[in-house]
């Protein structure tokens, strides 16, 4: 599996690094669990900015210990956010529990990441409140 990180600079970055979703359910079929949220940037708070668009999305294999194989970012700077956890992703040992045992640096984009909890095939809302 290539761990290239990637990032498109339009207005609204996207980054990824690993597997898509779909490229992670045709190499492991019905193995995979999606852990995503929408998110707020700080930079977004005071203007009142429309951050509807800003989405981060973290595909793993679903048995332990959840190894992590994509991570996909929508969102201001998302390249900048990614580079750390691509490096991560590069030792082949960052998992679920690795990500949400991590402190977060509050606020930031990154912290988001580390606080992902809900699963695509949970059917919960992934819209996040305020901090």
């Amino acid at each position: 599996m290539l761990k290239i990180p990637t990032t498109v600079f339009t207005p609204l970055e996207y980054s990824c690094v690993g597997l898509s979703e779909e490229e992670a359910e045709s190499r492991f079929p019905d193995e995979i669990e999606v852990y995503h949220s929408y998110y707020k940037p700080l930079e977004y708070s005071l203007p009142h900015s429309s951050s509807e668009h800003c989405y981060i999305k973290v595909v793993c294999l679903r048995q332990f210990p959840h190894k992590v194989i994509g991570i996909h970012i929508t969102g201001p700077n998302s390249g900048e956010v990614l580079q750390g956890f691509a490096v991560a992703m590069r030792t082949d040992s960052l998992t679920l529990q690795v990500l949400q045992s991590s402190v977060g640096i509050h606020p930031t984009t990154a912290e988001e990441l580390v606080k992902l909890h809900i699963t695509k095939r949970s059917g919960l809302d992934p819209t996040v409140s305020e901090c």
